[in-house]
This record gives C-alpha cells, sequence and structure tokens, in this order.
C-alpha cells in the first residue's frame, strides 16, 4: 500500500517535507521509523497532537527510505485520506504497508 501511495505521488518523507505538510494540512498520516531518534519522535509527536494527525510507528529507518528510494528516511506523511485509511488498517492488523 505504501509504494502505491508513493507512486501515486501521495507521501511525502523527510523532515522539512512532513513538518510543512502538517503545517499546510495536507497530512492526513504520519509513520515514524522504530529507530527514530527520540528529538524526532518527540517533535513530530507534538505537532501531529497539536494538529489532530494521526502518527504511527511502523518499520526501520531504511525500510522507510527504501519506499521512498532513499538510503533512510526517519519520518513520512501520507497525503491523501484513502490511502491513509487503508494503511491504518494494515497496521492494525499487523501487517506490514
Amino acid at each position: 500500500m505504501l509504494f502505491l501511495a508513493r507512486r501515486a505521488g501521495r507521501v511525502v518523507g523527510g523532515d522539512r517535507a512532513v513538518r510543512a505538510a502538517i503545517q499546510r494540512g495536507h497530512a492526513r498520516l504520519v509513520l515514524l521509523a522504530t529507530n527514530a531518534s527520540g528529538r524526532t519522535k518527540r517533535t513530530f509527536l507534538f505537532l501531529t497532537r497539536s494538529t489532530g494527525v494521526p502518527v504511527a510507528t511502523w518499520g526501520f529507518k531504511e525500510e522507510l527510505g527504501r519506499i521512498l528510494n532513499r538510503s533512510t528516511c526517519a519520518v513520512m506523511a501520507i497525503t491523501d485520506e484513502h490511502f491513509s485509511q487503508g494503511i491504518l488498517k494494515y497496521l492494525e492488523r499487523g501487517d506490514c504497508g
């Protein structure tokens, strides 16, 4: 599901891009890597709580990076409501996205 969202152009990755998506109201779901730094986790948990964007912890930085064709990525945002709902359902069932 994450690869489909990326191919559709509905995924942004990296600190600055995700912050901008949250602040502009485009982010529908934020994914944090489980091995992201404590500061990154605190920052994005604060931003998502203050704006009401759901946040989930999934995968390692290398896995999130692979989805975006990068070496690593600690945080990414899904900007489409339907993709975000589908990904949340996968995560609730324990499947990978």
